[in-house]
């Protein structure tokens, strides 16, 4: 297309000369044809010596151009699978957020649970050694109570037995516990 404007320009702008020109003076047929002839004449030369070398030019151009459309094409499918894959990519990312976040609510649940768990028996735990250790030390303590009062028994059963007993009735009483204890060896 630009080809041809380009020769439709270039064979009228001598043609609007020449038409200027015809205003002031008288043109003669064989100069004007020798003109035609000459301007044809220079065209082909033109087309000769340079013709090559500018359709090369425009086939280079021609080639450039497509070129750059083909990478430019390229870049862009290539763009679109990029974008294709980050969306996916994103969509993956969502869901292992979402997936990550439902298990860290899981596990904060079943940590809460084992804690609940754990709390109530330790307190039951504690409660049992509470209670033993409460029933040692009333178990203890009834035992040095009743060692006190036996304690105390023998030393008051002692001192009336000071004050009471005669020496006739130690010797009943010696022989008492003799014949008991040998009535003891005799049974086993």
């Amino acid at each position: 297309m630009r080809r041809l404007i380009g020769t439709i320009l270039f064979v009228l702008i001598p043609l609007v000369v020449w038409a200027s020109e015809g205003a002031h003076h008288e043109v003669s047929i064989k100069m004007e044809i020798f003109r035609i002839i000459n301007f044809v004449i220079f065209l082909w030369l033109l087309y000769k010596f340079t013709g090559n070398y500018i359709k090369k030019q425009f086939i280079d151009r021609k080639q450039n151009i497509a070129s750059a459309i083909e990478e430019a094409q390229k870049s862009r499918e290539e763009a679109k699978r990029h974008l294709e894959e980050a969306r996916g990519k994103i969509a993956n990312l969502e869901r292992e957020i979402s997936h990550i976040l439902e298990q860290a609510e899981k596990e904060k649940n079943e940590q809460i649970a084992r804690i609940r768990e754990e709390t109530q028996r330790m307190v039951a735990r504690l409660k049992e050694q509470a209670k033993v250790a409460t029933e040692l030390e009333v178990k203890k303590a009834k035992q040095e109570l009743q060692q006190e009062a036996i304690e105390l028994a023998v030393n008051m059963a002692e001192n009336l037995l000071k004050e009471k007993i005669t020496p006739e009735d130690q010797k009943n009483l010696f022989a008492d516990y003799v014949s008991k204890v040998k009535n003891i060896k005799e049974v086993h």
